[in-house]
């Protein structure tokens, strides 16, 4: 494992949880990979950037704020992923209250032909010992 790889990595992921974080949809579609496959335990998969989108558009409407806790982290030549928790809290939009979430998310990055790491597979699930 390469730890330089591994800070880019950690790196492309702390940008994707800052753009997250500030509900910009275009900032956060920015970080994928043409091929994002996104699959989580609550919707139906979505591929390529335009059905993920679609999908951020109606769970930024809470104004989710999204935590990570690293479980584990690995990185090869072009590819590398990061494990760990997730907590996400937000607002109701029509009654103001709180909308809690946690869980466990697998990200998976790619480096592009540029040299920037996208993100290609975002998976979570919310398995007994996490979940709130």
């Amino acid at each position: 494992m390469d730890k330089d790889l591994t800070k880019e990595i950690r790196n492309a992921l702390n940008h994707w949880l800052a753009a997250f974080n500030s509900n910009d949809v275009e900032a956060v579609t920015a970080l994928y990979d043409p091929d994002i496959v996104f699959a989580n335990q609550s919707n139906p998969i979505a591929i390529g950037i335009s059905a993920v989108e679609k999908g951020l558009r109606k769970s930024f409407a809470v104004k989710p704020k999204l935590s990570f806790k690293e479980e584990q982290l690995i990185a090869v030549e072009g590819l590398g992923y990061a494990a760990g928790q997730y907590k996400m809290t937000g607002t109701n939009p029509q009654d103001g209250s709180t909308i809690k979430g946690a869980g466990r998310v697998v990200a998976v990055f790619r480096k592009n032909n540029a040299g920037e790491w996208k993100l290609v597979f975002d998976m979570d699930n919310r398995p007994p010992d996490v979940i709130i």
